[in-house]
């Protein structure tokens, strides 16, 4: 006869249960990828796996395919459309990273002085965290990991200015995409493909009609001034379709860019409605997917520092070079009863300017 065992993790012993079970000679276990289950769910098969093949003599059924392990986990996720869970033992995003600047410091000297096994056992990876806890070797080491080289860059310096942006209410730790452009900043002959000079935004409703958004926003790209408009179910929304229009006319590659997630943390709620805000800002372009930030005691500022951002970083990661179109390629058909009209460039705007004028602003 083969004893089994089927726990559930009411208690969070679900999956302590199952390895003293094993311990004690049961040879079948019953779980759950990831512990999905009812109530509080069921026994982890993915952290038991692990723990019997690395842990223990025992050799689990299938064996040998560990290193499988998070990308079976990931991929179930997606299946069941749960976020994966960053804190999840093996294979979650953050077990293998490091925050504080002795164990990055460590780390990078001896991989193994703050880990319990190999990440790539499991198909994972390890990851330096770049915080205000973390110092110059989380800083250059996370760099690098990303593909930064940092020939010409202190990373003591830099890990200062970091510290000084994480005080201020910035989080790269959920933003390596801002990350990435800081140091990219920091290089010599780096030189930003869009200056956004100024920008705009209303929020009208007047008569119990319907909400109005609108945004208009001024780009300068390649020493030519683009002036213009979008609305939007809300501000940030319409702020982004401006500036995506306004950057459209020169990067097409940004038409392929989307918003994925939007999210934002109060840091001070004792200032209640004056209070600084992070907004973490998820896109993707079909291939990508990245994380950009921008904070401050304007939810509306703060959008747009991570939606600058999201822009530059895919300007900059898919090498798009400027290609001039027409404004009225983004041209949006008017509403039905005609209240709003479609937004169209002036004649003289949508003509190309003469040779010997200097660049004119689309209006």
């Amino acid at each position: 006869m083969t004893w089994g065992i089927h726990c559930h993790n009411d208690s969070e012993l679900a999956v302590a249960n199952s390895l003293a079970a094993v311990a004690n000679g049961v040879r079948h276990v019953q779980g759950t990828i990831n512990g999905y289950g009812e109530r509080c769910g069921n026994a982890n098969l993915v952290s038991i796996l692990a723990d019997l093949e690395l842990k223990t003599a025992l050799e689990p059924v299938p064996s040998g395919r560990l290193s499988e392990l998070t990308e079976m986990s990931r991929y179930v996720s997606e299946i069941v459309n749960i976020a994966p869970d960053d804190h999840q033992p093996y294979v979650g995003r953050s077990a293998f990273a490091h925050k504080g600047g002795v164990h990055g410091a460590a780390t990078a000297r001896a991989s193994g002085a703050y880990q319990h096994v190999d990440p790539a056992l499991v198909g994972n990876v390890m990851r330096l965290v770049v915080s205000e806890l973390g110092g110059k070797a989380n800083t250059q080491l996370r760099a690098e990991q990303l593909g930064q080289q940092m020939d010409d860059i202190d990373p003591k310096a830099l890990s200062q200015v970091i510290k000084q942006l994480e005080a201020d209410g910035l989080a790269f730790e959920g933003a390596e995409a801002s990350f990435e452009l800081l140091v990219k900043r920091h290089k010599a002959g780096y030189t930003r493909p869009f200056e956004l000079c100024d920008y705009t935004v209303l929020v009208e409703q007047r008569g119990g009609a319907e909400l109005l958004a609108e945004a208009t926003v001024k780009v300068e790209v390649a020493g030519e001034i683009l002036h213009t408009a979008a609305d939007g179910n809300g501000p940030v929304n319409a702020l982004d379709s401006a500036l995506r229009k306004a950057l459209g006319a020169f990067y097409p590659q940004l038409d392929a860019v989307h918003l994925v997630d939007y999210k934002v943390r109060i840091l001070d709620s004792e200032e209640a409605t004056g209070a600084q805000t992070r907004v973490i800002i998820d896109s993707s372009n079909g291939f990508l997917e990245w994380s950009t930030m921008g904070s401050g005691t304007n939810i509306i500022a703060a959008s747009c520092q991570a939606l600058c951002d999201s822009l530059e970083f895919a300007i900059w990661k898919t090498g798009a070079e400027v290609v001039r179109r027409d404004e009225r390629h983004f041209t949006t058909a008017a509403r039905p009863n005609g209240t709003v009209p479609a937004v169209t460039p002036s004649p003289a705007a949508s003509a190309p300017p003469a040779a010997s004028a200097p660049p004119a602003a689309a209006e």
